[in-house]
């Protein structure tokens, strides 16, 4: 075990790797790995290694790291442990490797060196690495399957950081600490952050059995190489043994594993079942240095206990006993000790009282990486493995998961049988949620009142068990806004459901989603940073990816063992007291020590509060760490003032100099401000005209530079960054963002901020500008109000933003043409033409058809139109008027993409291979698209395609229509229109399912009638 830090300057413009940096951030993590350190730095300074050393396996300085191989082409930074080296080694040896020494580090390095990639496929253990190649010039990173290990990762655009932690990449000082909604919305959600968050939007995990490609490019997208539901999808499918490789692909076959040798000839299930617990303990004992076993009473781990004894002649075990439970039914010591005198282990029971807890609590939140309401049981038996001199220890985990002894694998199929009929009725559930909550709370859990709401389904009945506070309750922890952004972005519920995905046996659906989230984002990672803060290395032989594949097939079948018939299948060394004893695990005197003695100055201080469960200590662990969000109680709004009595009248200038433009948004935001971009160049042909609007950083989100350079309407280009759209002036990023513009002299401010902008938002911006030096201002006056919903009536339809930004130009005395409302001019060049035909020329021909633009995607899932109606409207499209389809959207839109083009059998997939540029030179190339209110379609609206939009009813009619004439736009008028949801969890985006397909599909046809009618389409060949 050990704790790995890089950094890789890979931009250009990127400065080079700051060795102190690397040391910090490794040095950070000491505890990881206090037997050694090392690092390296490239002589052209891009790329930078540190790591520190647990020395488990080959002691000597053989195994130190980084390590290179014979020709210093590769070297690598690995974290955890690969079971299965001595195997490798013997394989890779026989085909000619040379080895240097005996670690199982070093086998990493043949395996990438010989089959790149692939390596992963042979890989038995836990792991989290990252390998720097030379020649490709790149940093390969991967992690197991199970997620056991950790690796984070930070990129800025032109620098990426990587940490077995998130501290050291917290506090190198070169990331933007911008808070992200889905960590902390995840966190009370579960009581833990789910992967791939953290509490930092510019930190992430790299996901569970996913690599990563790093190279001058930046960053790719990580692949999936492993997926534990699959896994178990397709052993119910089958009935029969499962292959790793079959799961994630074959190249290195190592020697032969004793499951698959002798399962054919075993007669029993049990016989089998034992057999592959015995492999995966064996392979859990390699090392160079005692293993001990975390014991108590429970079957997990008296059956490793006793299968680890069979094997091994000098076990020792360890159990943590509690002065509290001394002589009650909670004192597991008794039998566990019994039970370590019948294996014949070396054992120690070491005690701890409240004293030790209050002595080591700053020390287990220092230890505590990332938030989480657990772990206090494990860091407390790390702490005593400590104290038995032990650096290696086996823990039970994973036994509850695999061998459904949770209570909820009874509880949530009877829930779902009971309560689906309300899943489809999911009004009349919200409806009794909302009536008995508040009553309910007071007197039971909170989340009784959400079983007719959720319960009837997995994804929500599994969501009910596991969840710390409900969906319904996080606007009183957190801002309101903050939880709308982060809901939006976890989409819990449909995460719930792809985890399930191909599985319909009840207990392989909960197995599914124990595995893949509690145990995976709870446990495991609890088990890391818990066992770390003492440098004790955490194994789980129950968490091993060859076991999952053996046994699956006897978890799919009708009779799947349960934890007592595990344990007794496995070793005969388990009495009947003991498997007939009820579940406990490891206890700890949670209320006692974690509820009370806590500040209670605090308003919801748990020791005063009236949280049940763990929820007051969720609160208390959430306030240590930097960037708490949780809201204050009783804070009030300061009401909003009308926009004429909160702004002085206009001030205009005959003749500024220095201009600064504000536009805050996103793609589409600032393609419908063009017309009035280019009015305020036309009206000051020879000013210095500078661009200010927001970015976000660690999303895929366009910046406003990157559309418009070439287009000659700005001199430069500054930008702020932002965890939520349209959010300015944190306070953090306020000063330096004055004095920046203080620097810069602008005596002008055009102001283009969107037309649903209070009264307090202008008038604040307008002080802010002011305290920069900026004395005259344009654009803030002419603000035309938005008629409010009535209720029962729909929305009154508005004009469009574009037309009233301009509207705002011309009342502050600009003067402006018919023909400047649409000049929608990007600039773009041959160059950009250039960039689409290179991405164009080894792609399949088009023979001549007519291209098609489509955009599926978008970023808020309440704006998406079903897909499979995509699928058949272009379908019919294909067959009427064989057209080639072309996908337009983000990297995020890839997957979609590709699924519909293997679908419709031809066209072309654009989103996420071209830039924004090249993307609007390839639209010039189509005759027509058809896709939803995203800035794809404003994308295609500015370069003069008609389209074909889709619109969700979650804003006013016309607001966003995309500019220009001959468009034809679907949107339905409903109830909650306006409702402003980023994701419709309620109704399931009703508004745009009562857009049809014969309606998209008549219009399609008469536009494309029209100008394929007009001329003969020459494409691109």
């Amino acid at each position: 075990m050990c704790g790995i830090a890089a950094i890789f300057a890979y931009g250009k413009s990127a400065p080079a790797v700051d060795r102190a940096e690397v040391i910090r951030m490794r040095e950070q993590m000491f505890a990881r790995g206090p037997d050694g350190e090392g690092e390296w730095f490239s002589e052209d300074g891009r790329i930078g290694l540190g790591h520190r050393r647990l020395t488990i396996i080959d002691l000597s300085p053989a195994g130190e790291q980084p390590m290179w191989n014979a020709d210093r082409s590769l070297a690598i930074i690995f974290n955890g442990e690969i079971y299965n080296y001595r195997e490798l080694r013997s394989q890779l040896s026989a085909d000619g490797y040379q080895f240097r020494s005996h670690c199982d580090t070093e086998v990493l390095l043949a395996l990438y060196e010989t089959g790149g990639e692939a390596m992963l496929n042979v890989l038995r253990g836990m792991y989290a690495f990252a390998i720097w190649d030379r020649n490709k010039e790149g940093l390969f990173l991967a992690r197991d399957p199970f997620g056991i290990k950790p690796l984070y990762y930070s990129d800025n655009g032109h620098t990426f950081r990587v940490a077995s932690q998130v501290k050291p990449l917290r506090d190198c000082g070169k990331i933007d600490l911008a808070p992200d909604p889905a960590g902390h919305v995840g966190y009370f959600l579960w009581g833990h952050v789910p992967d791939p968050y953290t509490l930092l939007r510019n930190i992430r995990s790299l996901p569970a059995g996913s690599s990563m490609w790093v190279d001058r490019n930046g960053p790719h997208s990580p692949r999936v190489f492993c997926n534990i539901s699959r896994i178990l999808a397709d052993a119910e499918k089958s009935g029969a043994g499962i292959q790793k490789s079959e799961i994630v692909g074959q190249a290195f076959r190592p020697a032969e594993p004793i499951n698959s040798s002798k399962r054919e000839r075993l007669p029993y299930s049990s016989d089998l079942l034992r057999l592959a617990l015995q492999e995966t303990v064996r392979y859990h004992l390699v090392a160079d240095v005692p293993v001990g076993v975390f014991l108590s009473s429970g079957l997990d781990s008296t059956t490793i206990a006793a299968l680890a004894a069979e094997q091994r002649g000098d076990l020792r075990t360890v159990t943590l006993g509690f002065e509290e439970y001394k002589g009650t039914a909670e004192d597991e010591v008794p039998l566990a000790e019994q039970f370590a005198r019948r294996c014949g282990a070396k054992h120690q029971t070491i005690w701890v009282s409240r004293a030790d807890f209050e002595a080591e609590r700053d020390h287990l939140f220092e230890s505590m990486d990332r938030p989480s309401t657990d772990g206090v049981n494990t860091f407390f038996v790390s702490l005593a493995a400590k104290r038995a001199n032990l650096k290696v220890a086996l823990s039970g985990v994973g036994g509850d998961e695999l061998f459904a002894s949770y209570p909820g694998f009874q509880e949530i199929p009877r829930s779902v049988r009971w309560l689906k009929g309300f899943h489809w009725w999911r009004n009349i559930g919200r409806d009794i949620r909302i009536v008995t909550a508040p009553i309910l709370r007071r007197f039971t859990s909170p989340k009784y009142a959400g079983v007719f709401e959720y319960g009837g389904s997995y994804s929500g009945a599994y969501l009910l068990r596991r969840g710390m506070f409900m969906p319904w309750e996080l606007p009183d922890l957190l801002d309101p806004e903050l939880v709308r952004e982060g809901w939006a972005e976890l989409q819990t519920l449909l995460r719930l459901d792809e985890t399930l995905d191909g599985i319909k046996n009840p207990r392989l659906k909960v197995s599914a989603l124990e595995m893949n989230w509690y145990m995976r984002n709870q446990l495991l990672r609890d088990s890391d940073w818990a066992g770390m803060g003492h440098s004790v290395e955490i194994r789980v032989p129950f968490v091993d990816v060859d076991l999952l594949c053996t046994i699956a097939p006897l978890l799919a079948s009708k009779q799947p063992p349960s934890k007592r018939e595990m344990a007794a299948a496995a070793t005969p060394l388990i009495t009947a007291e003991m498997l007939d004893r009820r579940k406990t695990g490891f206890q700890v005197p949670v209320r006692a020590w974690l509820l009370t003695d806590l500040p209670d100055h605090l308003p919801d201080s748990p020791s005063r509060s009236a949280d049940r469960g763990l929820r007051g200590w969720a609160k208390h662990v959430y306030r240590r760490f930097p960037g708490s969000q949780l809201r204050l109680l009783g804070r009030k709004r300061s009401n909003i003032q009308p926009l004429k009595r909160a702004l002085p009248s206009p001030t205009i200038v005959s003749s500024p100099k220095r201009i600064l433009v504000f536009r805050i948004g996103q793609l589409g935001d600032t393609i419908v401000a063009l017309p009035a971009m280019w009015l305020v160049r036309k009206n000051y042909p020879d000013a210095h005209i500078a661009l200010l609007c927001d970015r976000h950083p660690g999303k895929r989100h366009v910046i406003a530079s990157d559309l418009l350079r070439g287009s000659k309407i700005f001199n430069e280009y500054l930008s702020y960054p932002v965890s939520e759209s349209g959010e300015f002036l944190r306070s953090r990023r306020m000063a330096s963002l004055l004095a920046n513009i203080r620097r810069k002299h602008f005596d002008t401010l055009v102001y283009l901020a969107p037309t649903n902008r209070t009264a307090e938002q202008v008038a604040r911006d307008r002080r802010f500008f002011s305290l920069a030096g900026i004395r005259n201002f344009i654009g803030m006056h002419g603000f035309e109000p938005l008629e409010p919903k009535q209720k029962g009536e729909p929305m009154v339809s508005s004009s469009p933003e574009s037309e009233l930004l301009f509207r705002r130009l011309e009342a502050s005395g600009l003067k402006a043409e018919p023909r400047d409302r649409s000049r929608m001019d990007l600039g773009l060049s041959e160059a950009d033409e250039v960039v689409m035909r290179g991405w164009l020329s080894p792609l399949p021909s088009d023979k001549g058809r007519a291209w098609i633009a489509v955009g599926p995607g978008s970023k808020m899932p309440a704006k998406r139109w079903p897909l499979e109606r995509f699928l058949h409207v272009i379908g019919e499209l294909i067959s009427e008027f064989d057209i080639w389809p072309v996908i337009f959207g983000g990297e995020e839109d890839r997957v979609i993409g590709a699924w519909l083009l293997d679908r419709w059998g031809s066209g072309y997939n654009a989103a996420g291979a071209l830039g924004i540029r090249s993307s609007l030179a390839a639209m010039k190339h189509c005759e027509l698209f058809i896709g939803n209110d995203t800035g794809t379609m404003h994308m295609a609206a500015a370069v003069g395609l008609p389209c074909v939009a889709t619109f969700s009813s979650r804003e006013r009619p016309g607001l966003w229509y995309p500019p220009g004439e001959g468009h034809r736009v679907f949107r339905s008028a409903i109830d909650c229109e306006g409702c402003g949801l980023v994701e419709c969890i309620e109704l399931g985006n009703e508004c745009l399912k009562r857009i049809s397909v014969e309606g998209v599909l008549s219009a399609c046809r008469e536009l494309l009638a029209e100008t394929l009618g007009k001329k003969k389409l020459s494409v691109i060949s």
